[in-house]
Parts: C-alpha cells; sequence; structure tokens
C-alpha cells in the first residue's frame, strides 16, 4: 500500500498488481507506462488441516481462483 501511495504523490514508478491499482488507473490517478511489461505472481490459498476438508474454504478458494482468472 505503501508504494502505491508513493506512486500516487508522484515520486514514481511502481510494479504492482492489477487488482490493487485498477481502482486508481480507472480514475487517471495512475497510468501505465510500461503496458506491454508483466511479471507473473502467485496467489497460494494455505489451510490448517483441519480446514482442508471444509466446505466454505473450498467454495472460497474456487471464488478466488475464478476473480483472480478473470482479473488475468
Amino acid at each position: 500500500m505503501k508504494a502505491r501511495l508513493w506512486a500516487l504523490d508522484g515520486h514514481g514508478i511502481i510494479l504492482r498488481s492489477v487488482w490493487d491499482v485498477e481502482h486508481s488507473l480507472a480514475q487517471g490517478r495512475l497510468i501505465r507506462v510500461l503496458p506491454d511489461y508483466r511479471q507473473e505472481a502467485d496467489v497460494w490459498a494455505v489451510t490448517t488441516s483441519r480446514l482442508s476438508n471444509s466446505a466454505k474454504v473450498r467454495v472460497c478458494v474456487q471464488f478466488l481462483q475464478q476473480w483472480l482468472q478473470a482479473k488475468a
């Protein structure tokens, strides 16, 4: 979050996930300066063994997978 605020204050270029700055991009507060540059970012869902079979956790993870894939 601090890096985004730093960029919003005009202090330079940052590398952030699109979902982290999409609102600022849409408002025109940030601009994309290297549109062809991308960096992969892995996201992991980690639970305790007790919760690994939970239907609620499974549904949540599936939702996050779909949401993040739609953002890619």
